[in-house]
């Protein structure tokens, strides 16, 4: 499948869930979770490397909440927390944050 980067900056990286559904479009709990970029991305390797490993770490916290309920239950609690800006548009919600050093 060919993904349509026009409209999107091509540095991005974005985490797919791809959600397993019956044959009514119901969520059935199971999911995949794709890493995508594109391969037009402008960074320098070793950017495009450390954001590549960034997005390794959020798209298996998904896994690891299933094993670990209470690192759930610390992010439910991280999200109600008041953000400087939180934006919703278009159904997508947008944090901007800063983090230090490489994350």
């Amino acid at each position: 499948m060919t993904i349509d980067f026009s409209n999107k900056s091509p540095a991005a990286f974005y985490i797919e869930l791809l959600p397993d559904l019956d044959e009514d479009n119901n969520w059935v709990g199971g999911l995949q979770v794709n890493i995508i970029s594109s391969k037009d991305n402008p960074m320098p390797v070793n950017s495009k490397r450390d954001l590549t490993h960034l997005s390794q770490l959020v798209a298996s916290s998904v896994a690891f909440m299933e094993r670990n309920v209470e690192y759930a239950d610390r992010l439910e609690e991280f999200i109600k927390e008041p953000e400087e800006k939180k934006v919703i548009k278009d159904n997508i919600i947008h944090f901007n944050f800063k983090t230090k050093g490489n994350a």
